[in-house]
């Protein structure tokens, strides 16, 4: 597996603070599920206030998408 090229420091300042620390909930509280590892990219679900996906290539943090209310 390709190590990713990105840190929690270069993710939490590419985005805003109430963003990153509302993940960080959302980690923290097992709200994170069915994580999986891919060649080129990592994807879960996230339990919000309703489910969705999320999936992030492996070597840039920015190149993302998820079917929340952010998309």
């Amino acid at each position: 597996m390709m190590k990713p090229d990105y840190n929690l420091d270069k993710i939490k300042f590419s985005t805003d603070a109430a963003t990153f620390e509302k993940a960080v909930d959302l980690y923290e509280n097992g709200k994170v599920t069915r994580f999986e590892e891919d060649i080129r990219a990592y994807s879960a679900v996230v339990l919000g206030t309703n489910p969705y996906q999320v999936c992030v290539e492996a070597r840039r943090h920015d190149l993302a998408n998820c079917t929340c209310y952010l998309g």
